[in-house]
C-alpha cells in the first residue's frame, strides 16, 4: 500500500497491477453459464402468461438475481419512467446501450412511436430479445456486440475502447446507459462518449448511471460504507475497482474525469441525479443527463 495523489487530493490506497483472469475463473465462469441454463425448468413449474414477454428464468437469475417476474416488471417500469422524467417522448428514436434482456424496450412497447435499438455483450440475451420482441414490435432492434469483457465476454472480439456503435451520425434523440459505465474503465468510458456524440441529433439527450466518486462518496467508499466495495485503485487514478482481477467486475469513476470527458466529446452535462450507493443503498447508481451540443453532433 501507498499513499497517491488522485484528483487533488492524497489519501491511502491499493496500488493495482490488473493481472490476467486466473483460469480457475475461467471454469467457474463455464460452470455457472451451465447452470443458469438448468434454471428453465423453472419456467416449467410456474409458467408465466402464454401473452407475456417475460425473459426464461435462466436469463432473469443472471441479470437480477432473482427468479421472480416482479423483479424484471419493476426493471421494466424503472427504465422507462427514467427516460420519461429526462425528456423522452413518443416520437423519439432511443438508443439503449447494454440493453440486456429487453427492459427498457419491453417498458417502452406501448408508448414508443420511433425506432428503438439495443445493444448488448450478451448473445444469448440479445437472441432472445430477437425471438420474443422484435416478430412483434419490428421497429424495436436488437445487435451483439461482441467486445472483450473479463466480466462479461472474456473471448470478445473487439475492445470496447475501438468499438464504433453501428450506427450513422445523429440517429438517435436518447442514448440510454443503465449499468454500463459502472462496468467499463476510463479509456472505454471516453471512447463511448465520443460514439454517443457522434450517434446524438443536436440537442439529443444521454442518460448514464455512474458510481462516481468526488470528496463525498469517496468517504464512504473508504469507511466501507459502499454497497459494493471499491478497495483497489486503478494503475490511471481515475477509478476504483472491486476487483483487480476482474476489472470491470465493479468501477467507480472519478467524477472529474468523468465531467472532463463528457465535455471533452462535446456533451454537456444538464443534471446528476445523485444516489446512495456509497452509503450503503443497493444498486442506487448516480444517474447523470447530458445533452449534444449542435456542432458536435457531426
Amino acid at each position: 500500500m501507498q499513499t497517491r495523489s488522485v484528483g487533488g487530493t492524497d489519501r491511502l490506497c491499493n496500488t493495482v497491477f490488473v493481472p490476467t483472469r486466473p483460469k480457475w475463473r475461467k471454469i467457474a465462469s463455464g460452470v455457472k453459464r451451465a447452470a443458469y441454463r438448468t434454471l428453465g425448468y423453472i419456467d416449467l413449474i410456474a409458467p408465466h402468461k402464454h401473452d407475456e414477454l417475460i425473459p426464461p428464468a435462466h436469463l432473469r437469475f443472471y441479470y437480477y438475481r432473482t427468479f421472480n417476474t416482479d423483479a424484471f416488471h419493476r426493471a421494466c417500469e424503472t427504465a422507462r419512467v427514467e427516460l420519461e422524467t429526462r425528456g423522452l417522448r413518443p416520437e423519439h428514436r432511443v438508443l439503449d446501450v447494454g440493453s440486456g434482456i429487453g427492459n427498457l424496450a419491453i417498458g417502452l412497447t406501448g408508448y414508443l412511436r420511433g425506432n428503438y435499438d439495443g445493444l448488448e455483450i450478451h448473445s444469448e440475451a440479445v437472441k432472445w430479445c430477437q425471438r420474443a420482441i422484435t416478430p412483434r414490435h419490428p421497429s424495436f432492434r436488437f445487435h451483439h456486440a461482441d467486445l472483450s469483457s473479463d466480466a462479461y465476454n472474456p473471448h470478445g472480439a473487439v475492445s470496447p475502447a475501438a468499438y464504433r456503435f453501428p450506427f450513422a451520425d445523429k440517429s438517435f434523440d436518447i442514448v440510454f446507459l443503465g449499468s454500463v459505465f459502472t462496468h467499463m474503465l476510463p479509456d472505454s468510458v471516453e471512447h463511448y462518449l465520443h460514439e454517443i456524440s457522434r450517434v446524438l441529433a443536436p440537442d439529443g439527450i444521454c442518460v448514464a448511471s455512474y458510481f462516481l466518486l468526488n470528496d463525498e462518496t469517496r468517504g464512504g467508499v473508504q469507511r466501507g460504507d459502499s454497497f459494493m466495495s471499491f478497495t483497489y485503485l486503478h494503475p490511471s487514478g481515475l477509478c476504483r475497482l472491486h476487483d483487480t482481477t476482474v476489472p470491470e467486475a465493479g468501477v467507480a469513476l472519478e467524477e472529474t474525469f468523468v465531467r472532463r470527458a463528457h465535455d471533452a466529446s462535446g456533451l454537456r452535462i444538464r443534471d446528476i441525479r445523485r444516489g446512495g450507493w456509497w452509503s450503503g443503498a443497493s444498486d442506487d447508481q448516480d444517474v447523470l443527463t447530458a445533452a449534444a451540443e449542435a456542432s458536435s453532433a457531426t
